[in-house]
């Protein structure tokens, strides 16, 4: 019963679906087959590199990396994997001995390795809930805080992602460059950010795409 009510607690919550992606084949079928009729989300499916619309409008993605081959030279769907921009990527279906050359940038894009491919079907799905409640929380966090911003301060992080310096953001908002310095330091207190980095990265994640 307990279970019932978290899994219906995240499905009134979920605004945007959740994308599963995986290479084509019988395997991410039947994967995508018993995720999807086991946690019964708003879920899109789609081959490496093939989805319709912006990653960013996905609550979640969820990777099927069975065909994510350990191997000298990494394949296709590693370079895509790297690429990925999505503040939320659950890793499952890993293979159990993939070598530090592929693991390593996929850990620094503070990508989830949820499991590998000798999980059992029970496990995979509960933990999947899990990530994905626990994704949730962390998405109406970031939702809050892009509340707590007021206009000016959006229309600068706004600017802040073109990587230009204080002076010409400045220019461009008719502001002083002490006055956009100060909004910055607010900026970054409510977003949780240390840096201008940090502050373009979560811009370009969750700000509104006209913003930016």
């Amino acid at each position: 019963m307990l279970i019932f009510l978290r899994l219906l607690e995240l499905i009134m919550g979920l605004s945007m679906p959740i994308l599963f992606l995986s290479d084509a084949g019988l395997h991410g079928d039947l994967l995508f087959s018993l995720i999807s009729e086991s946690l019964p989300f708003n879920w899109e499916k789609s081959e490496f590199g093939k989805q319709k619309h912006c990653l960013q409008n996905y609550d979640v993605i969820v990777v099927n990396c069975f065909g994510l081959a350990s191997q000298p030279i990494p394949g296709t769907e590693f370079h895509y994997l790297k690429g990925l921009e999505h503040s939320r990527v659950l890793l499952i279906n890993l293979p159990d001995d993939l070598p530090a050359h592929v693991t390593t940038p996929l850990e620094e894009r503070k990508f989830v390795f949820l499991c590998d491919h000798r999980t059992g079907q029970q496990e995979l799905v509960s933990k999947l809930a899990a990530s994905i409640q626990s994704s949730q929380l962390q998405n109406d966090s970031d939702s809050r805080s892009r509340l707590l911003l007021t206009k000016r301060e959006q229309e600068i992080l706004a600017q802040l992602t073109t990587g230009e310096p204080n002076s010409i953001i400045a220019s461009r908002l008719h502001l002083s460059e002490h006055t956009v310095k100060n909004h910055m330091y607010n900026i970054f207190r409510k977003i949780g950010v240390k840096n201008r980095l940090q502050a373009s990265n979560w811009a370009k994640l969750h700000l509104q795409v006209e913003r930016i």
